[in-house]
């Protein structure tokens, strides 16, 4: 047959054909020339006359016998001009929408930011419903020192105070948004907190007793030592002939000393903070101020115009910096609440800022390292160790010293009277972690534990949102004595009292948020995948495609035909 087959691509005949005998199932084709024109070898009793489709085939003429059979005719030719540049315009379209497509899906976080789009703060959606009033319920693990020997040691029976760590007494925080108002890009708002104790979590229960220092003693002390003219002191030493807690230590029941209980101390000293406009509860507690009263007011950037200051603090009662500090950037408000971050400041190198509201100020935040909750990955930030240095140990903090009497509080204790009505008080970390070991030495019973006492927070990298974290923070106060208050006589002038310690603590998040967060990191991922292999794929077999289309015209077949032969056909 192949033989056959040369010998007749050779030949200038054109009504090549095969002869009668070459069997019924095989047909050869020639190449076809450089017009584009097909040829085939067909048998001899087959018809060849009108075939359609098949232009410039079929040129011989034959005369046929009767016989019966059906044969496959395939015939080439160039496809026409029409076609041609129909295909031409459909593969370049193809190539430019898969090459954006790739660029698009491959080089951008479009599905992301489309996400983080629908998180900024706008009234009456979704993102500002879940903002207002939040179902994420951190909870609040207080431990209270109790102090059980104060009297040996005022008597002389004891050489330091001894403190017992009680607790902790659990409580879960439910925060509320109220007194929303937008203008543009900005809202301002003021927070409002309920906490319910949480008796299953807790160690103890709230009618336990603890015997701690009587706070508006020592804030009435420090008071003293202001130098107050006869007529201010009048009211100050009434106070203290008729006050029910006139001792250094007061017994109390825990949920008493924290949320409020009857002072003489503080009733005299309500007028005076009511025009100073610190009132805020009726009766003294360690934590009354936080409970089901009104914070300060702040504004922050919704991020609507420009995602990269979206929940970023702008201005705390109106005013876009604070008065309290000696410098500027300690006066800064430039930071966040530390719920949600603009993606652009999740950068490993970056420092992060939280606000503070109980320390009057923000407190810098710094990466540490990736960690992972159900399958996610998280930036994990910390608190420095040095952030509540002295000034010799951290240079940054001078500027949280006192300005008028040039002193600086040890190093790991933080002075923030500032923030607590004028009282002696001080922040560290609990049981003075990271402090000055003198601290420590001049109160037994205190164990600092590297591992409990820790800050920090694990983020979502691209979406912004804290997802678990730890917040563990001293109170303290500092013993300033003076000449009318006999009851602190015993007690070292400048001695660190500590208080209680905090722990705020994420550790379940609602099902809600969690799918939220699944969609967002894993629904997501895959689409943009999906949509970016699926460009890359196309952009591959389009220019392909394309390059052969361009480079030659490539003969193809341009009609398939079955010829049936059913009748006696004759010339």
């Amino acid at each position: 047959m192949d033989h056959e087959h040369r010998n007749l691509e050779n030949t200038s005949s054109t009504t090549l054909m095969l002869p009668k005998g070459s069997g019924e199932e095989k047909v050869v084709i020639l190449t076809p020339n450089s017009n584009g024109v097909g040829k085939i070898l067909i048998r001899e009793d087959t018809i060849l006359a009108n075939l359609q489709g098949c232009a410039g085939c079929g040129k011989a003429k034959f005369t046929c016998s009767g016989v019966k059979n059906q044969w496959s005719v395939l015939c080439w030719g160039r496809q026409s001009d029409k076609k041609y540049y129909t295909l031409l315009v459909l593969l370049s379209t193809t190539f430019v929408l898969s090459l954006l497509g790739t660029i698009f899906f491959c080089f951008t976080n479009t599905i992301n930011d489309a996400i983080l789009s629908n998180m900024v703060i706008r009234n009456n959606t979704i993102a500002y419903s879940i903002w207002k009033r939040p179902n994420v319920q951190p909870h609040m693990k207080v431990h209270v020192f109790n102090y059980t020997n104060w009297r040996e040691y005022r008597d002389g029976y004891a050489k330091k105070l001894h403190v017992v760590d009680t607790g902790p007494y659990v409580y879960t925080q439910q925060l509320e948004r109220v007194n929303v108002v937008f203008d543009n890009d900005h809202v301002t708002y003021q927070e409002k907190n309920d906490f319910r104790f949480l008796a299953n979590k807790s160690a103890g229960a709230q009618f336990d007793q603890v015997t701690v220092p009587n706070m508006p003693l020592l804030g009435l002390a420090k008071v003293l030592e202001q130098n107050l003219n006869p007529i201010a002191q009048f009211p100050v030493i009434t106070a203290i002939s008729f006050a029910n807690h006139p001792e250094a230590f007061v017994q109390l029941p825990v949920h008493r000393f924290l949320w409020g209980y009857e002072d003489y101390i503080y009733n005299a000293a309500k007028p005076l903070l009511s025009l100073r406009g610190e009132l805020k509860v009726n009766e003294f507690g360690l934590l009354a101020v936080k409970n089901d009263t009104l914070s300060e007011q702040f504004t922050i950037n919704t991020g609507e115009i420009d995602m990269d200051k979206m929940n970023v603090i702008e201005k705390v009662e109106g005013k876009n910096s604070l008065n309290i500090w000696g410098g500027q950037d300690c006066n800064s408000i430039e930071s966040t609440d530390g719920s949600i971050f603009p993606p652009s400041q999740l950068d490993r190198k970056k420092i992060l800022h939280i606000f503070f509201p109980n320390l009057c100020r923000r407190l810098p935040f710094v990466y540490e390292k990736d960690v992972e909750i159900d399958g996610i990955l998280l930036l994990r930030y910390r608190l420095p160790s040095n952030v509540f240095d002295d000034p010799t140990n951290n240079p940054e903090n001078q500027c949280y010293c006192e300005i008028d009497s040039a002193t600086c509080p040890p190093r790991g204790v933080i002075n923030v009277t500032a923030c607590t009505m004028g009282a002696p008080a001080l922040a560290s970390f609990p049981h003075f972690h990271l402090g000055d070991p003198k601290l420590r030495n001049l109160i037994s019973g205190l164990k600092p534990d590297p591992e409990i006492h820790q800050n920090y927070l694990d983020i979502h990298p691209t979406l912004g949102i804290a997802l678990r974290g730890k917040s563990s923070l001293q109170i303290n106060m500092q013993v300033v004595k003076s000449n009318m208050i006999s009851a602190l006589g015993f007690l070292n002038q400048g001695l660190i009292l500590p208080i209680a310690w905090v722990e705020m603590v994420v550790e379940d998040l609602p099902e809600s948020l969690r799918t939220l967060i699944y969609h967002g990191t894993f629904s997501t991922a895959a689409i943009q995948l999906g949509l970016a292999v699926t460009s890359i794929a196309a952009l591959f077999i389009s220019g392909i495609c394309l390059f052969v289309l361009l480079i030659g015209r490539r003969q193809k077949p341009c009609a398939t035909l079955k010829i049936p032969i059913e009748t006696e056909m004759k010339n």
